[in-house]
């Protein structure tokens, strides 16, 4: 599974990092920083955080991809 987050889409709510901070670091300013970094793969262990932080995203700026 892989994830990829739309960096025009994101908001800085940091919902995402709330509900699965191993998968959704944060820049410096609080925003996703996997933004713009195209597909990133999900470890195994860590697919159903990666799912639950992207249903947490009010923007819808992150997509699951498998």
């Amino acid at each position: 599974m892989k994830i990829e987050v739309e960096g025009t889409r994101c908001a800085g709510h940091a919902l995402c990092w709330r509900e699965a901070p191993e998968v959704f670091p944060l820049d410096a300013e609080g925003y996703n920083a996997l933004s713009g970094q195209g597909p990133v793969p999900v470890d195994d262990q860590h697919v159903e955080l990666a799912k639950r932080g992207a249903a947490w995203c009010p923007e819808e700026a992150i997509r699951i991809v498998e």
